[in-house]
Order: C-alpha cells, then sequence, then structure tokens
C-alpha cells in the first residue's frame, strides 16, 4: 500500500509483519505506533473515563489477530479502517503527538533529577514561609522537592502541629502506628535512634515497610543547644549513580536482589520487607532508594547472591557515609524540610541531650497524594509538567 500524505506533510506507512503503522513528520521524523496500541487508544483517547457507570471494553485486542485494512488522513484525524467487522476508529494527530511513545518523547515526558551536592553555595532550594501560600509559588516547592528531591522553608511558625499542616497542602497526611504527626526529642519513646542524642548515620525511614513513606516533613520547634545535632543530607540518586560508575556489577546487584528488611520490637511490632534497594524504571533511570542499615537483620538470600550483595550493600554504605556526598545543615527554630524519602537519606550529627532538649516534629504524605498535587496544581496553572511522568520511588 502506498504511503498516504496530508496536508500537513504527514505521511502513513505500515509495517504488516511487525503490526506497526509509522507517522512520517516533516524533516525526517517519524513515529511508530503497535496495532494493539491504536486500538486501545481509539477506546480512550482522552484518557481513561472517570465514571465507572460508563461500561466501555478498554482491555487491549490480541496484537496477533489485528489487520488494518486501508487508512486515511483527513483534516487533522488519522481514520483506519479494520480487517474485522470493518471497524473503523478515528485518532486526532495531535493526541498521538502527545502521546508518542519512542524512546526519545517518553524521555522528554519524565522529568530530570538534578543531584547533589552542587558546585555552588546551596545545594537546596530554600523558601520563606509565605510562599505556601501562594499557587504559583507552592508549585515552584513541588518542582524542587521532584527535582532535587528536597526543599526547605524557613520561618514556618513555631507551634506543635504546625508540620501536618503544611504538609496538607501537599496531599492527606499518612497515618501509621506513630500516629500522623510524630515528635522527635530527647528522651522521648527511647527505643528509637532519632531520640537520643546519638549520631545518625544516613538512611531513609522505615524500609521495613512494603511502603516505606513517601514524602517526609521535618520541622524545628527547638534545635539541639551546646552544638551538634545537625542534619545530615545525601541525595541517594547521586550516590546510586556513582555506584553504578565505579562497580556496576555490585550497583546492578542492588537493583535486582530483594534485601530484607525488619524491625522488630515485640509485642507491638514485627515488620519485615523483601525490597531491592535500588529501583530503576523501565528505562534503566534510578526511581527510588531504601536504605536503612539499622533495620538490615542477617540476610535470607540463595548461596550464590549472599557473598555478593554483602558487598554491594558494603559499597553503597562507603557512599553514602562519604563526606563528599553529605550536606550538614544545623536546623534552627522554625526550618522545615520537605523531602522525597525514597531518594533522600537523612542523618543527625550527635549531641549533649543535658545541655537542652531537640524537637522536631515529622509527618508524612504518600508519594501519590503529592504527586496528584503536583499535576492538578500545575494543570490549574497551566504548568508543562501536568504532562510529566514523575519517579514511582522504592517499591521495586
Amino acid at each position: 500500500m502506498a504511503a498516504t500524505k496530508s496536508p500537513y506533510d504527514v505521511t502513513v506507512t505500515l509495517d504488516a509483519v511487525n503490526r506497526k503503522l509509522r507517522l512520517n513528520w516533516p524533516e525526517n521524523q517519524s513515529t511508530e505506533f503497535h496495532y494493539v496500541w491504536l486500538r486501545h487508544h481509539a477506546r480512550c483517547p482522552d484518557g481513561l473515563p472517570n465514571d465507572t457507570s460508563i461500561k466501555i471494553d478498554l482491555v487491549p485486542d490480541d496484537p496477533t489477530s489485528l489487520v488494518i485494512s486501508d487508512y486515511t488522513i483527513t483534516n487533522e484525524f488519522l481514520k483506519i479502517t479494520w480487517s474485522d467487522n470493518d471497524l473503523r476508529t478515528t485518532h486526532p494527530l495531535s493526541a498521538l503527538v502527545s502521546v508518542r511513545y519512542d524512546q526519545s518523547s517518553r524521555k522528554r515526558r519524565k522529568s530530570t533529577p538534578i543531584l547533589w551536592p552542587l558546585d555552588t553555595e546551596s545545594s537546596i532550594p530554600c523558601y520563606p514561609c509565605s510562599d505556601l501560600d501562594d499557587p504559583a509559588s507552592l508549585l515552584q516547592i513541588g518542582l524542587s522537592i521532584r527535582d532535587f528531591g528536597i526543599a526547605r522553608i524557613n520561618n514556618v511558625p513555631v507551634v506543635p502541629g504546625t508540620v501536618a499542616e503544611v504538609a496538607q497542602r501537599f496531599g492527606v497526611v499518612h497515618r501509621n502506628n506513630y500516629g500522623e504527626v510524630f515528635d522527635v526529642k530527647t528522651n522521648a519513646y527511647m527505643a528509637l535512634g532519632s531520640n537520643s542524642g546519638k549520631y545518625l548515620g544516613p538512611h531513609t525511614d522505615e524500609s521495613y515497610r512494603h511502603a516505606a513513606p513517601g514524602i517526609t516533613f521535618f520541622h524545628c520547634l527547638a534545635p539541639s543547644a551546646g552544638g551538634g545535632g545537625a542534619s545530615i543530607l545525601v541525595d541517594g540518586f547521586n550516590a546510586a549513580e556513582r555506584l553504578r560508575n565505579s562497580a556496576p556489577d555490585l550497583f546492578t546487584t542492588l537493583t535486582d536482589v530483594p534485601v530484607f528488611f525488619q524491625r522488630r520490637a515485640l509485642p507491638e511490632e514485627d515488620m519485615q520487607s523483601h525490597r531491592r534497594m535500588i529501583a530503576l524504571d523501565i528505562d534503566g533511570d534510578i526511581e527510588g532508594i531504601r536504605f536503612t542499615d539499622r533495620t538490615l537483620p542477617p540476610q535470607d538470600l540463595p548461596d550464590h547472591l549472599m557473598e555478593a550483595t554483602y558487598q554491594a550493600i558494603k559499597a553503597f554504605w562507603n557512599i553514602v557515609n562519604a563526606d563528599d556526598v553529605q550536606v550538614e545543615y544545623p536546623m534552627e527554630s522554625g526550618d522545615l524540610h520537605i523531602f522525597d524519602n525514597q531518594r533522600v537519606l537523612h542523618g543527625r550529627t550527635g549531641f549533649d541531650p543535658a545541655q537542652g532538649e531537640r524537637h522536631l516534629q515529622q509527618c508524612s504524605v504518600n508519594r501519590d497524594e503529592f504527586h496528584n498535587t503536583l499535576r492538578t496544581l500545575a494543570a490549574r496553572l497551566d504548568h508543562p509538567a501536568q504532562m510529566q511522568t514523575m519517579a514511582g520511588g522504592a517499591l521495586g
């Protein structure tokens, strides 16, 4: 079948053997669509209908059964006739352009993480508290969390519970067995290392949960007195990329092998997960980190994986504990950190609790709630972020 030319300089050719249709754009640009994808697209060209009363068969057809018998481009629409029952489908060219799934198009839809520390005075974006009340500024804070994994807010009112009020701007506050808001302070619930004055190495919170906390909010009500107690922050994506570059085999081990995490504090708790420390998306890009050395029990692995996995864990530990990947920041009263707990590792330098009480409050919202807020806010402001794909996190 000869190529059909449109008034918009778009031609169509078929690859019947591989069941693909190719749109050829000007300047030697082309995009392929599988037959099965086009059939599915015809059923929901504007996305899935948010109405369960609409009974539409959205499940794609068997790809091997599909044959295109004819096609045309009329005005700005691709029209296809299928061999089964002369079924006809219509596809707006503008819609096909926006949802192309070739590698370069898919990459353009993904945000690119900004790795840190940077060679600048400050690695982490910082905003005044007043920006939380402005939709455009709130979107920029959300985009910083998306791109850097973290944002810092200054001059937040030093009032207990304020951390939840801030979190609610980004999603529903998550409740777990510690409640919605958790106090991080000396002499409280000493079974947790965060409530002591001891040094805490960089870690992500609650790796022993299948779904670890998503976006975490830390609000400083009272800093440690007498020095010490500074926050330690590490970009887990940067650390993982260093491991990929320096020891690719060990990197692959941590992306392939589920690692055993556990918090056992009977009679109330015996939380366990077997999840990968480094999660990759379908393109091999890093999308999530899970790392808490204090909740790593002896591993439960096949013989041929045991030593290699321990070697990989230690190699990653060495990187996240290296001085040149860490940002140290002494939080003051009114400072609030918002970070992606499935990317950013945090810790704390040691301090003397006898010098005065250090008091932070913590809560979290799920990553899907945060991403929903970011997309809908971007849509209200007609910002390109409404169309972007965001990292899926550490559920691998």
